[in-house]
């Protein structure tokens, strides 16, 4: 029985695998009964489910991403396979699986689709995405009449997270793709983006450590699912919704985070995001020797890759309300642009004060802070941050 974490009392979700109330009384009232067998045959003993290896069916495409040998022991850095598009014709992705066959050694897939001729093959080159992996999240499926489009030709690339437990592997995956038919093209585009916080720093022997961040939406969206991700010391996680007038909505609540097993929430009616509103998540970090699982609560924890350090990763799948297929926008772009702004503003006042400055923006405006903030409110806002950027190595 796979854990459900998500509050019961806020919001309603597809797919939940929640026990009710009633049920967990059940179960309590069994064990404290002394777990009493009951009469008749073991229904359980008869059932023989044999979990199959595409669960969707069979796929219209299946993408093989190279084997990799897993160590048995040391730190293996994040691993960017890139394979020959399969594709020679444009086609709009309805659902995709991917398969593992060492579960213990895979941490996640993430992937992207790569123009003809880009040299730069990490992320932040990609487009769409054909598919992912974590724990508990192996498929993907669009909502009816909606289709994330994979253009021909080009490369697909992967970001592969694997770590080592004990044994010597060889690790195979393969991503199944499923598309709408020919002439069947679906009339609406998903979107997808990430709520991340790259400046977190977890101060040690601090078992309740609050992290914050948001992205700005432009125009009007719906909200379709959402995945919190963060390392062995995330203990809760939120997301809530501001609108443009100030009010608040609390759209996800995390209140004991699993790392061992995590999900994508879909929502069971889109959420409603009007423009001018902004998204927030917030992380809750417990680096104290009362988590099992941290490695070392004595050391102050930043930002990164490995599982021993830690992430704020926060995965929306939404539409813009006026895109169609054949009308595609910019508004992602537009989004982009105050990303980094609300990784650096704590308090949300789209204002970033002396006292958020962290990492290398930090470095760089010690004693020129004052030469930035133009307009002298004590504050550096979007305009004055796009100045900053500029000033900025790539």
């Amino acid at each position: 029985m796979p854990p459900w974490d998500p509050d019961p009392h806020v919001g309603k979700f597809k797919d939940d695998k929640g026990l009710s109330s009633d049920q967990i009384k059940t179960l309590v009232h069994w064990v404290e009964a002394g777990a009493p067998r009951g009469e008749g045959a073991d229904p359980l003993a008869a059932a023989k489910h044999v979990a199959p290896d595409w669960p969707l069916g069979k796929p219209d495409v299946i993408v093989d991403i190279p084997t990799y040998q897993i160590p048995a022991s040391g730190i293996v850095d994040y691993q960017y396979p890139v394979v020959a598009n399969p594709l020679t014709t444009g086609k709009w992705l309805k659902a995709s699986t991917t398969q593992v066959t060492e579960r213990q050694g895979v941490h996640h897939v993430l992937s992207g689709f790569i123009k003809e001729g880009q040299t730069n093959r990490g992320m932040s080159a990609w487009g769409s995405s054909v598919g992912g992996y974590t724990v508990g999240m192996e498929s993907v499926v669009n909502p009816k009449s909606i289709g994330t489009y994979v253009p021909p030709g080009g490369s697909l690339g992967f970001q592969m997270h694997y770590t080592p437990f004990g044994k010597e592997v060889t690790s195979k995956q393969q991503v199944g793709l499923y598309f709408y038919k020919d002439g069947e093209k679906p009339e609406l585009m998903m979107r997808e983006n990430v709520i991340v916080d790259q400046f977190i720093k977890l101060p040690p022997n601090d078992g309740a450590h609050k992290e914050i961040a948001y992205l700005d939406f432009p125009k009007d969206a719906l909200l379709y699912t959402t995945v919190a991700h963060a390392h062995y010391r995330g203990a809760a996680s939120t997301l809530t919704l501001r609108y443009p007038d100030g009010k608040e909505k609390l759209v996800l609540n995390i209140p004991k985070y699993d790392f061992n097993w995590q999900r994508m929430y879909e929502f069971d009616q889109p959420i409603q995001i009007p423009a001018g509103s902004k998204m927030i998540a917030t992380y809750t970090y417990d680096n104290s020797k009362r988590n099992p699982a941290n490695p070392d609560p004595s050391k102050e924890v930043v930002w990164g890759d490995q599982s021993f350090e830690e992430m704020f990763y926060t995965s929306m799948r939404y539409r813009w309300v006026d895109e169609t297929a054949e009308k595609q926008t910019n508004y992602d772009e537009l989004m982009m642009k105050t990303r980094l702004l609300g990784m650096l503003d704590d308090n949300i006042d789209d204002k970033v004060q002396e006292s958020e400055l962290r990492g290398q923006f930090a470095t760089m405006l010690q004693g020129k802070f004052a030469l930035v903030d133009a307009n002298k409110d004590g504050g550096i806002d979007q305009q004055e941050f796009d100045n900053v950027m500029k000033m900025m190595p790539r």
